[in-house]
């Protein structure tokens, strides 16, 4: 049993908020107002960005587009937390990726 005193309770809770810092921690270049989070797509697990509240954000080029989803993936895959992204606004969906169309 973790210590009370422990960071982590070791619940699902606690081990994907960890993930999450994880994950951020390898895309410091995402602003803090991007939602981050999982959800369940079918039988896998998907990272969602959600930029509802920088929709500036997401105003770049496609070679900047390629960069950010490359990295974002690598990072994502990296931690075992997902093959595939989605950038959203809000409920919109912008864009979906894998690590394949990516790589």
């Amino acid at each position: 049993m973790a210590s009370k005193n422990s960071p982590l309770n070791y619940t699902s809770i606690d081990l994907e908020i960890e993930a999450i810092r994880r994950f951020r921690s390898l895309a410091p270049f995402l602003s803090p107002k991007c939602r981050v989070f999982r959800e369940l797509n079918g039988r896998s697990t998907v990272i969602c960005l959600d930029f509802a509240d920088c929709p500036q954000e997401l105003k770049m080029n496609k070679q900047e587009w390629q960069e950010l989803a490359l990295l974002l993936a690598h990072s994502s895959h990296y931690l075992g937390l997902a093959n595939s992204l989605v950038f959203k606004i809000g409920d919109r969906v912008v864009a979906w990726m894998t690590l394949n169309q990516i790589a």
